[in-house]
Order: structure tokens, then C-alpha cells, then sequence
């Protein structure tokens, strides 16, 4: 008896425990699912938040372990990559996020991934490839009625069309989609389809239905979110002005413009700012059309830059992915002949214990086994070149990739200092208040600083074809006292503004033996940085030196000077520094004591630092005598 009841309670504690388990597992599967909703709540109003979320759940699902789950995660990182307009990130994680689907043998997670990659092609204006993935993904979602994901495909097939100017086509489709969303109560995909509606009928100047769309999305009974808001209201502002209500038209863009600075959403504002712009103009208030037309352009300008080093990183992944598939195309091929041979070795093996009496078909076999090895050992030589081959291409690549780098932090360095000249100078000229003569003269040093802005940009560039085709130096005979007088007038603006002025030491021409490009950058440098220290009202001495193997020049502004432990930093450092502010509060980006350092050694010269806190800082840099 006491043993029965023994049992009985092992099975009672047993069954309890499977039932926390199961109960537990059941729990964890629902905060998944409540973390990915609440991150697309926010998907399109504050990244952040909706990253918080998704942390969240990729923690929970993999301490599930469940592969669907994982890759539904992996699925939205990718959603709110692209929203941002991360597409590389983005493409990362659909690919990431489809071959786990795809072990899965999960269907709607491989549609989702096809539409996501649709969605990149489409931000990079490869419409065609895009329509591709999204008519592929909308057959999988009608196989499985997935009417969430037909709508949201019928959408992106419309956009696409009209990128296209396939417009009656982009109607039907968003047509179906307004239509389907409104069947499955979802109001983000019925408001998004009724701006898209809206657009097709500007297109066609339909106005009057262009209001109706626009004002459906904002009336609705759920407010929109601010993306579509802000589409809606520019795009009641572009109508109206049209249509030349005015006063309309500006209430509608700014409140347009608003919405989409909150979400941060680039394209959107540039699109406001430019239909506000128009709007001024039309009024007459050209002051108000520039600032927007400026900021149109700040934001054009943005999203062109950001869509070239997206598009370079796309491409690169692209390729990557593209290798990745090759190299798995030829494991499957190598691994299907290995199961041939093992299936040919087997049938010889049994064809010998059959054949063992015939020695002639035995010493046969043993020669074709040999010459067959052989083969095989051959192919395996290729393949390990091949793969020498690839890694080797893969180093180019990212070296590459750092010049590019490298590239655009020294255009942004080099040229902001000249172009802030440019501006200054065009300033003054705009008071009004100058006589002829100091215009003239004004005039005359503008067009200095252009030829200087010039000569820089020429020395960037050459520069940076070196750091592309490799470092080359070519020493030849250069006048050094003119390069620092053509450095000198290149910064004519910041020189007027701080009123500092050059004791140039320049009676005789003195030659070095130098790259002349890689000199110009170098006295470039030194210059700005003597003028950015150099207090308002004060001087900057430039004088040279000489022993039997350098022509030594002296730069020395009368600033705050450097301390020892400053000047040990910048003469031990192998990267950029930390920029600091000049005596009128200049910026820099602590490029360009990189530059002099790395083209000194280039050139076998040296350079030295002498300072006196708080009185004064000289630089000493020495070439190579001519």
C-alpha cells in the first residue's frame, strides 16, 4: 500500500512540472509576440523604442529556441532598418531571416522576406527587379490567403508601377488594396492606400479627388501615424497650390512639414520644404521660398549622399551574397561527387570479391582507381586556388573600401575652411555698404579664394588617386617660399576676419626636393592651423632654416601655445585627433596632423613643435635640400 501511494505522488509531481513547462513555454511565446507588436506601434514614429522591443524579443525567442520565432525578430530588425532607410542593414537581415524560413520550410516567412527585398530594389529605383520579388511573394500570400500580406504586396506592386508610370495599372492595385484593408479592418494599409490613391489622381490632375484621398487619410477614425500624415498634408498643400488657394496650401505644408521633422523622416521633409518654397515664391515672399529651398536642398543633398554609400554597400553585399551562393553551389557539386564516389567505390568493392580470380581485371581496375584519384587531387588543387583567389579579392575589397573612406573624411576636412571663406566674403558684399572700390578689391580676392578652393580640391583629388592606385611620391625641384604664398592667399577671408597678418621672411626663392602635391597639403595644414590659434589682431611669423640635409621653414602663431603633454600626443599618434577650438571658436575634424605626419614621412622630411604656454606655438618642418 505505502509503495502505491508512493508512485502516485511521483506521477502527481511529474505531471505538475510538464504542465509548468508547457504553461511557461506558452507564456514566453505570447511576450514574443507582445514585443514585436508593441515595436511596430512604433516602427514608424521612434526607432529606438521599437528596437527596444525587438531586443527583447530576440532574447526571449532564443532562449526558446524556436527557429520561426528567431527568424520573425531577424524579420522585423529588417522592417525597422528600412523605415530608417538603413536598406544594407535592412537587406542583412531579410537574407538572415529567409534561410532560416526557408529550414523551416516556412512559406509566409519566405514571401515576407521576398517583398522586404523588393522593397530595397524599389528605394534604389530598380523597379523592374523589385516588381519581380513582390509578384512572387503575392503568389505565395494568395496560395496561403494571407490577406495581411496581399494587401501590403498589392501596395508596393502600385508604388513600383508608378515609378514606372504604369499609372492606370498603380490605380487598380491600390484600388484592391484600399479595398482588401478596409475588409480586414486595418487602417494603416487602408490610409496608406488612399495617399497613394490620392498621388495617382495629382498625377492626373484630378485635384478635387486628390483632396478627397488626402482628406479621408486625415479624418479617419483611427489617426493616422505621423509618416502618413505628413504624405497627407504635403500632399493637400501641393493640391491646393495647384490650384492656387495659397493661404491653403501653406497651413497644409507646414503642418506637413512638422509631422514629418518629428518622425524624422528626410524624403518627406524635403518634399514639404520644396512645396512650401514654391508657395512663398508664388507670394512673393522670396526670403521664405530660399530658407525652405535651402533646407530642401540640405536634405536632398543628404539623402544623395546616403544613398551612395548605401548603394556601394548594397552592391557590396549583393556580390557577397552572390559568392556565398557559388561557393554552396559548389560544396552541393562536390558533395554529390563524393557520393557518387562513395556508391562507385562500393560497387567495386563488390565487383572484387566477385572478380578476385581474374587478375587482369583486377590489375585494370587497380590502374583506373589511380588515375581517377589523380584527378580528384588535381581538382582539389583547383579549388584551393580558387579559394586563395577569393580571399584575396575579399582584402581588395575592404582595403577598398577604407580608402573610400579615407576619401570623404579628407574632402570634408579640406574643403569646409575655403568654402566658409567663400561665404564670408559673399556676406560682406551683401550689406550694401561697401564703396566701388572695396568692392572691386573684395572681387579680386574672391576670385583668389576660388583659384585657392581650387588648388585644394586638385591636391585632394590627387591624393586620392594615389591612395587608390598606391602611394606614389614624385621628388622633383619645387619653389617652397610660393607654395606658402599661394597657401597664404587661399586663406585671404579668415585672415581679413581675424585681421592677422604674415611676417613672410621671402627675399630669395629656396628650393626642396619634394612631392609638390603632398607639400601643398602639408603647408596647407600648418597654415590654417597657425590662423585657427592665432589671436584676433596678432601676427604670424614665417621665416627659414638650414644644415647640411634640410631646408627647415618655421610657422609660429603668438596663441596659448601647447602644453608637453599636448605636444607629445600629437607627435606619438597614428590616427585622427581630437579636434579642438581656435581662438574665434573654429571647428576642425583632427584630419590634418594626420596628413602632415604621413606625408612628411612620405617625403623624408621631419617635424618638430617648440611652444610656450600661453604665449606662442612653432612648428618646424624640415625638407629635403634641392
Amino acid at each position: 500500500m505505502p509503495r502505491t501511494i508512493n508512485f502516485s505522488v511521483i506521477i502527481l509531481v511529474c505531471l505538475f512540472m510538464l504542465q509548468n513547462k508547457v504553461y511557461g513555454s506558452v507564456i514566453s511565446r505570447d511576450s514574443v509576440n507582445y514585443y514585436l507588436k508593441e515595436s511596430k506601434k512604433n516602427s514608424y514614429s521612434d526607432f529606438n523604442k521599437a528596437k527596444f522591443y525587438l531586443v527583447k524579443a530576440e532574447r526571449v525567442a532564443k532562449k526558446l529556441n524556436d527557429k520561426n520565432l528567431i527568424a520573425d525578430v531577424i524579420y522585423n530588425f529588417g522592417s525597422n532598418y528600412y523605415i530608417i532607410g538603413s536598406y544594407d542593414i535592412a537587406l542583412q537581415n531579410y537574407i538572415k531571416a529567409a534561410e532560416i524560413y526557408d529550414s523551416e520550410n516556412n512559406k509566409i516567412g519566405l514571401a515576407k522576406c521576398l517583398m522586404g527585398k523588393g522593397l530595397i530594389q524599389q528605394g534604389f529605383g530598380r523597379d523592374k527587379e523589385a516588381l519581380k520579388n513582390f509578384k512572387k511573394s503575392i503568389t505565395i500570400c494568395r496560395a496561403l490567403n494571407d490577406k495581411k500580406f496581399i494587401v501590403k504586396n498589392l501596395l508596393n506592386i502600385g508604388i513600383s508601377q508608378t515609378n514606372l508610370n504604369e499609372y492606370d495599372e498603380a490605380y487598380k492595385s491600390f484600388q484592391e488594396s484600399l479595398k482588401l484593408s478596409v475588409k480586414n479592418k486595418s487602417s494603416e494599409d487602408s490610409q496608406m492606400s488612399m495617399n497613394k490613391l490620392a498621388n495617382i489622381h495629382y498625377i492626373k490632375n484630378n485635384l478635387d479627388s486628390t483632396i478627397y484621398y488626402y482628406q479621408k487619410v486625415l479624418i479617419d477614425n483611427v489617426k493616422p501615424n505621423l509618416w502618413e500624415e505628413a504624405y497627407a498634408l504635403s500632399g493637400l498643400s501641393e493640391a491646393y497650390l495647384k490650384k492656387g488657394d495659397y493661404q491653403k496650401a501653406i497651413n497644409y505644408g507646414l503642418r506637413g512639414y512638422n509631422s514629418a521633422k518629428i518622425v524624422r523622416a528626410k524624403w518627406d521633409i524635403a518634399r514639404s520644404a520644396e512645396i512650401i518654397s514654391k508657395i512663398y515664391s508664388q507670394q512673393n515672399n522670396f526670403e521664405s521660398a530660399y530658407h525652405f529651398l535651402r533646407i530642401n536642398k540640405i536634405y536632398n543633398d543628404s539623402l544623395y549622399a546616403e544613398s551612395k554609400i548605401k548603394e556601394v554597400n548594397i552592391l557590396q553585399l549583393e556580390a557577397k551574397e552572390a559568392e556565398n551562393e557559388r561557393l554552396i553551389a559548389k560544396a552541393e557539386i562536390a558533395q554529390q561527387k563524393l557520393n557518387n564516389t562513395r556508391i562507385f567505390v562500393g560497387f567495386i568493392f563488390f565487383l572484387l570479391i566477385a572478380l578476385l580470380v581474374f587478375i587482369y581485371q583486377y590489375y585494370k581496375y587497380t590502374s583506373q582507381k589511380g588515375k581517377f584519384f589523380k584527378e580528384i587531387e588535381i581538382k582539389n588543387r583547383d579549388i584551393q586556388s580558387q579559394q586563395s583567389m577569393i580571399t584575396a579579392q575579399n582584402i581588395a575589397l575592404e582595403e577598398l573600401n577604407q580608402t573610400k573612406n579615407k576619401i570623404f573624411s579628407i574632402l570634408s576636412h579640406d574643403l569646409k575652411t575655403p568654402i566658409n571663406s567663400l561665404i564670408q566674403v559673399i556676406e560682406l558684399n551683401k550689406q550694401n555698404d561697401l564703396t566701388k572700390e572695396e568692392q572691386t578689391f573684395i572681387f579680386d580676392q574672391l576670385q583668389k579664394q576660388v583659384e585657392g578652393t581650387s588648388l585644394i580640391l586638385n591636391n585632394i583629388l590627387n591624393w586620392a588617386n594615389s591612395q587608390i592606385d598606391g602611394t606614389t611620391v614624385h621628388f622633383e625641384k619645387i619653389a617652397l617660399n610660393q607654395i606658402i604664398e599661394e597657401s597664404i592667399s587661399s586663406f585671404y577671408a579668415e585672415v581679413i576676419k581675424k585681421k592677422v597678418s604674415f611676417n613672410h621672411d621671402k627675399e630669395e626663392t629656396i628650393f626642396i626636393k619634394a612631392d609638390i602635391g603632398q607639400t601643398r597639403i602639408i603647408i596647407q595644414n600648418i597654415i590654417a592651423n597657425a590662423i585657427k590659434f592665432a589671436p584676433l589682431n596678432s601676427h604670424i611669423d614665417i621665416h627659414y632654416t638650414s644644415d647640411d640635409k634640410f631646408l627647415k621653414i618655421h610657422i609660429k602663431d603668438y596663441g596659448n601655445g601647447l602644453n608637453q603633454n599636448k605636444i607629445e600626443e600629437i607627435m606619438n599618434f597614428n590616427k585622427r585627433l581630437v579636434s579642438e577650438k581656435g581662438t574665434s571658436m573654429e571647428e576642425g575634424t583632427g584630419l590634418g596632423l594626420l596628413l602632415v605626419k604621413q606625408f612628411l614621412i612620405n617625403n623624408k622630411g621631419q617635424l618638430e613643435i617648440q611652444s610656450v604656454e600661453g604665449k606662442s606655438t612653432e612648428f618646424i618642418i624640415s625638407f629635403l635640400k634641392y
